[in-house]
């Protein structure tokens, strides 16, 4: 195994799925998925569940069209640091209540780290901020 591919630790010693992939990662990192015991197992697919129908289905696809589009904005960081600071919460309660690794969120919130989509959707809901975009066409 080479390098840890979440934070670049020179041993990756464990695979893990972290949001949906199969990573490489450190011994540390591996707390930020689930660890695979045996790492010849396929990933499986999520269910998917409820709607159907063509209308549904249209719908679902040009959301997830609109998503794979959005991109983070330059100055996440400063906007999520300037919300926490205004609502006063701590980076342990905003992590437990977006059910994210808090030593990560603290990461992504100081411009470390550049979050997913997935937890800067989560970030936008908890803190009522906008920090995606769909950037203009040139």
């Amino acid at each position: 195994m080479g390098d840890c591919e979440v934070c670049g630790a020179k041993k990756a010693v464990k695979a893990a799925i972290i949001e949906g992939v199969r990573l490489e990662v450190c011994v540390d990192c591996a707390r930020l998925g689930k660890v695979i015991e045996n790492p010849a197992v396929a990933i499986q697919k999520p269910k998917t569940g409820g709607v159907s129908g063509s209308a549904a289905h249209r719908r679902d696809k040009k959301a997830a069209l609109e998503s794979s589009r959005e991109e983070i904005v330059e100055d996440y960081a400063e906007i999520l640091r300037k919300q926490i600071s205004r609502i006063g919460i701590s980076y342990s309660q905003l992590a437990r209540s977006i059910d994210e690794n808090e030593s990560y969120l603290k990461r992504v919130v100081h411009g470390d780290t550049l979050p997913t989509l997935k937890l800067a959707k989560k970030l936008e809901k908890a803190l009522n901020v906008k920090i995606t975009e769909i950037p203009e066409e040139k």
